[in-house]
């Protein structure tokens, strides 16, 4: 089966699980876009903020859900098992487990005042749920940045092209931030000159890479 047609089947089935499976999970917590978000209610100006939801909030959902997971895992299924079940779990997991678990969780908070899962834990289980659910998330999230630190460490260390993209993201999010929340620019233009910033470091690390060996 050619990547095309793979890409092609795959795009079809999120869009119907967008549509139908997203749909039920949607009456299910009774979603009403008119009710009011934490971001509203307990605006403050620095933790809660309206953002947009298809140029700004999406793009911080689309970053964070791929980590290490999400990245590593799939490739590794595939190495050991081969490329169908690897895809068949991005497909079918994304659709079922991972959009599922993540929209809960943004619900779950939202309907809490914009807590945590942690505090979340401890307004409905107990101050020693929340203690023991805190210690599992502390050890999660150590293994995880650990795991992704050696490999991206690794993928520096490979591929020097990407050093200077990779550092300079951070300064890049930065400088949209200040265009669109500072400054006062148009969402779209601050996003174009954005993109334009990262093709730019993107070019840098290809020009430098010899800099960047060790």
């Amino acid at each position: 089966m050619s990547g095309i047609l793979l890409s092609a089947i795959g795009i079809v089935l999120f869009a119907l699980g967008y549509r139908f499976y997203g749909g039920l999970l949607e009456r299910l917590f009774e979603v009403d876009p008119n009710r009011p978000t934490p971001a509203h209610y307990k605006y403050d100006g620095i933790d809660y903020v309206p953002a947009k939801h298809w140029l700004v909030l999406f793009g911080h959902h689309f970053a964070a859900i791929a980590g290490a997971g999400p990245i590593l895992g799939p490739a590794i299924a595939c190495a050991i098992w081969g490329w169908l079940p690897a895809v068949l779990w991005i497909i079918f997991g994304s659709i079922f487990l991972g959009g599922v678990h993540d929209f809960s969780n943004l619900m779950v908070s939202i309907r809490n005042d914009g807590r945590s899962v942690a505090d979340t834990s401890e307004k409905v289980l107990g101050k020693t749920t929340k203690l023991v659910f805190s210690l599992f998330l502390w050890l999660s999230l150590v293994l995880v940045i650990a795991v992704f630190a050696a490999s991206s460490a690794k993928t520096l260390e490979t591929t020097p092209q990407i050093v200077i993209p990779t550092f300079g993201i951070i300064p890049m999010a930065i400088v949209t931030g200040l265009m669109m929340y500072r400054w006062g620019m148009n969402t779209v233009v601050s996003t174009i000159v954005g993109v334009a910033i990262l093709f730019l470091l993107i070019l840098l690390g290809w020009l430098l890479s010899d800099q960047m060996e060790l």
